[in-house]
């Protein structure tokens, strides 16, 4: 399940259509975001599909968080050291070299109506090739909803619903890797890290 969450999160993709709605832009002049998610993904039979459910935050404008509490546990952390993928389950944890922010869907709920609308004229014009589809709406005050489908015609749908704009603490977004965890470090620059905690 893991394998596809974590190729939806970093792939790039299109946006082809933005829903507009009546409903004002939950994060306009918001910096920091953080509440809860649910992900569905539908294969190209019906009867696959795989979901998972956990928590989110984000700090504007390079700081990302997805916690994954079902069906496994896992930490993606995006912050400006790297790419960090903490399994809990299989007690390994890795860190990669930052993705460009066009390669995250969560990049995408700060921007306004105005670029969504002039990325989704790049993908008419057929210069965003890597996801067929993108769609973003918003359900209400609190609720997002972000609808992607991949080349291979897999579906996948974020319900991101927001507990809180308040900017989420600074150490939110270091990594916190448990003692005895193996840990493997592939980014090809490895900065000066600060901040992260290895019991």
């Amino acid at each position: 399940m893991i394998r596809v969450f974590l190729c939806l999160l970093l792939l790039g993709y299109g946006l082809s259509g933005f829903a507009e709605s009546a409903e004002p832009w939950p994060l306009e002049g918001r910096s920091g975001v953080s509440g809860t998610f649910l992900s569905e993904t539908i294969g190209t039979s019906s009867s696959e599909m795989i979901s998972s459910s956990g928590r989110f935050s984000s700090f504007k404008p390079d700081h990302y968080l997805w916690e994954i509490q079902t069906p496994d546990r896992q930490v993606l952390l995006i912050n400006p050291d790297g790419f960090w993928q903490i399994d809990f389950d299989l007690e390994v944890a890795i860190v990669r070299d930052v993705p460009d922010a066009v390669q995250l869907p969560l990049a995408y709920i700060w921007l306004d109506q105005t670029e969504l609308e002039r990325f989704s004229d790049n993908v008419a014009k057929g210069q965003i090739e890597a996801i067929s589809e993108f769609d973003l709406q918003v359900l209400s005050p609190t609720a997002l909803e972000m609808r992607i489908v991949d080349p291979l015609g897999r579906t996948t749908r974020f319900e991101l619903n927001i507990e809180s704009t308040e900017a989420p603490a600074p150490m939110l977004f270091q990594p916190d890797i448990p003692e005895g965890m193996d840990f493997f470090d592939e980014r090809t620059q490895r900065p000066a890290m600060t901040g992260v905690n290895v019991k």
